[in-house]
């Protein structure tokens, strides 16, 4: 803290110059510290100074030597431009020497053109005569001209030579091409590059390549359209056709690459390619034209929009079953021919929505248009046929429809995936999943919704009646099928991921998409199992609970408060239990012959909840004493072990709350209601529900079984 001495002087205020004055102690004491912190390092500094003292004549030294490497290095510099001025110079007149060797060079290789150009022409040797005009157009024409006279004359002798030798080269690619030489185009054709008309020679060969194309396109078509109905490969001869075109394709590019790689360049190949792929979609065009009309597609499409009969449309199963395979089989050659043009823009670098592959996919996209809604429309009719021809083989809990429209999803799914159309995949992967859910399930469930006979006696399955008969039947059967079929269509599931991932699983963004539908056919599996949970209710509402509830409902007719003597009685012989056991060895125990032991356990949970739910209001409405508690305990043991006998899983979990109300109702005294609620046995029975229980005790009071359980 600086003052000056005029404001010390003006310091009035006590408080405000004992602050000063304390800050100024601090400052003071702050100092003393730093002065001695310098004292304890006095000694060292001092050591540091005699070091520096001692440097200082080797310094001196050092600054001399300095001095003499700075002139020493000058003197380089100055040596080195100079050094450098000289090689420049010297590469000057490298440069000016090049520059005549290479005039002296064109001039002995214009006078070599000009001699070589006239042999090699007289002797049909073009390859040299190319090679002695590419030599020639090499040559800067501006270092050489008006040197001489003899050497502009060779000049305009080369520049006649040169237009006679293209006209000459026209005219024997345009003769290789009338005589289907091969050899001949490819040769000619290597030579248009080295006399710089590239884009001619590129131009005449992609139109020879295309009219090659165009060429075995037609000529196989026309073979195809010859074969005879007998040969047993007419109902696959357009897929053959181009099968056969694309392979002719394929194979022409392959050799013509060889040609453009070594003569034009790699890049030069999309323009080639360009044309050979415009020929090919044609004629793959003309032979997709020929397939509708001769097999009629458009008319089968006619009538799958409804103008012809039913009888009709079973008769074009088999045709149309033949025609789509035929479909796929076309799709899936364009697929692989298509991949094979992506593999060669690839190699070059080209985009993969060149125009080329855009045109096939289009051609594609419109044949499987036909295809997916002929195949949909083959699943729904196959689908039907297969409803109107259901049978049940008595040894099968099931009917023929089971097997016959799985088959049927199963083959139109796995042709579609066969097509390597991921759209047409899905989009009869979808197709399917929905015929399933509209046709299959939605018949099954009319069964089901039309209901079950309630008629049901000992002997039903030998009714009188042929229509309940049949309805019974019907019924049952359709449980089954619904079973069993949401069992068929999960493993539909799985085999056509493994289908998909055989066929697409180098594509991920594709397989993904595919699963993304196939996961539809959980949903409907789902669907069939929900119906089938429906029939199940169904069939024990009609045909179990009327026959159970009867005989249960005779445990509130009977009383509960026994002698000793009755218990010894009912105990060896008791009447309403064997009524029990005898209804449902009637009723319940047939069914396990007549349907799936899924369904059948599931008809057991839900008749036994139901009997336990409805024995539970019946026993909390009678009154009891201990005698009539133990029997009820015995009766509910004896129920649980028969019903145990029957079933292939536990069913005490669904006594649990009747035996404890058992247990409650045949205590000796209160207290062991308290021993029991404090042991380690899990109790189903709130407070409130125990003391109702004790309160059917007719020898209990409400008083001491207020206080044993509480309000």
């Amino acid at each position: 803290m600086d003052l000056t001495l005029d404001e010390v002087k003006a310091l009035t205020d006590s408080d405000k110059i004992q602050e000063i004055f304390l800050k100024l102690r601090e400052q003071e004491e702050n100092v003393t510290k730093d002065l001695d912190k310098l004292l304890k390092n006095q000694a060292h500094l001092e050591t540091k100074m005699k070091n520096l003292n001692q440097i200082l004549p080797q310094v001196a030294s050092i600054e001399k030597s300095c001095e003499s490497l700075n002139d020493k290095i000058h003197s380089t510099n100055l040596l080195a431009e100079n050094v450098s001025r000289k090689v420049r110079q010297l590469d000057m007149a490298k440069g000016h020497v090049d520059s005549c060797i290479q005039r002296v060079n064109d001039i002995i290789n214009l006078t070599k053109c000009v001699e070589g150009v006239q042999e090699t022409m007289a002797s049909d040797n073009y390859e040299t005569a190319a090679s002695h005009i590419n030599k020639y157009l090499q040559i800067d024409k501006k270092l050489i001209s008006n040197i001489d006279d003899d050497v502009d004359g060779s000049f305009a002798v080369l520049k006649d030579a040169e237009l006679r030798f293209i006209n000459n080269l026209n005219n024997r690619f345009d003769s290789a091409v009338k005589e289907n030489n091969e050899k001949g185009v490819d040769r000619f054709a290597r030579l248009y590059p080295l006399v710089g008309r590239k884009e001619d020679g590129l131009s005449k060969y992609s139109k020879f390549l295309a009219s090659k194309v165009a060429g075995r396109g037609q000529f196989h078509l026309t073979n195809a359209l010859k074969t005879s109905k007998d040969d047993k490969r007419w109902g696959v001869m357009f897929a053959d056709t181009l099968t056969r075109l694309f392979e002719d394709t394929a194979r022409i590019v392959e050799d013509c690459q060889i040609v453009i790689d070594s003569a034009y360049g790699s890049d030069s190949l999309v323009r080639v390619l360009s044309g050979i792929q415009e020929e090919c979609v044609r004629q793959a065009r003309g032979t997709f034209n020929n397939f509708l009309q001769t097999r009629s597609v458009i008319d089968i499409s006619c009538a799958v929009g409804g103008k012809s009969t039913g009888q009709q449309g079973e008769q074009e199963q088999p045709r149309l079953d033949q025609i789509l395979e035929e479909m796929v089989i076309m799709n899936s050659r364009a697929e692989l021919y298509t991949n094979f043009v992506r593999r060669k823009l690839q190699q070059v670098e080209t985009e993969s929505d060149w125009q080329g592959i855009v045109t096939m996919k289009t051609l594609q996209q419109e044949a499987m248009g036909h295809y997916i809604l002929l195949e949909t429309h083959f699943i729904k009719q196959s689908i039907q046929k297969a409803m109107s021809l259901e049978t049940r083989n008595k040894k099968s809990l099931v009917s023929s429809l089971v097997d016959d429209a799985c088959y049927l999803i199963q083959k139109s799914v796995n042709r579609a995936i066969s097509s390597r159309s991921v759209d047409t995949a899905c989009a009869m992967i979808n197709n399917a999943a929905s015929s399933l859910s509209v046709e299959v399930c939605e018949e099954l469930q009319r069964v089901v919704e039309s209901g079950y006979p309630n008629s049901l006696s000992y002997s039903w399955q030998q009714g009188s009646d042929e229509q309940v008969q049949e309805q019974k039947e019907s019924f049952l059967t359709a449980a089954n099928n619904l079973h069993a079929t949401a069992d068929n269509v999960n493993k539909l599931r799985r085999s056509f991921e493994v289908k998909c991932e055989k066929s697409f699983g180098s594509d991920s963004a594709a397989l993904e998409k595919l699963n993304s539908c196939i996961s539809g056919f959980s949903d409907i599996s789902t669907d069939f199992k929900d119906a089938l949970r429906r029939a199940e209710h169904a069939l024990c509402k009609a045909a179990v609970f009327p026959k159970i509830h009867p005989v249960v409902a005779e445990f509130a007719s009977s009383s509960h408060v026994i002698t000793e003597d009755q218990l010894y009685i009912l105990e060896v012989e008791d009447p309403w239990l064997q009524e029990v056991v005898k209804v449902v060895d009637e009723v319940i125990v047939p069914l396990k012959q007549l349907l799936h032991q899924n369904i059948y356990d599931n008809i057991l949970k839900i008749s036994i909840t139901e009997m336990t739910e409805y024995l539970e209001k019946l026993a909390l409405t009678c009154s009891y004493n201990q005698l009539g508690g133990l029997l009820f305990d015995k009766r509910l043991r004896s129920l649980v072990t028969f019903l145990s006998g029957i079933t292939q899983w536990s069913i005490r979990e669904k006594f649990a709350r009747l035996t404890q109300i058992s247990l409650i109702l045949s205590v000796e005294r209160l207290s062991e209601v308290t021993e029991y609620r404090t042991s380690s046995v899990k109790c189903s029975l709130n407070s409130a529900e125990i003391k109702q229980t004790l309160k059917l005790r007719n020898d209990f009071k409400k008083d001491d079984i207020n206080k044993i359980i509480g309000d």
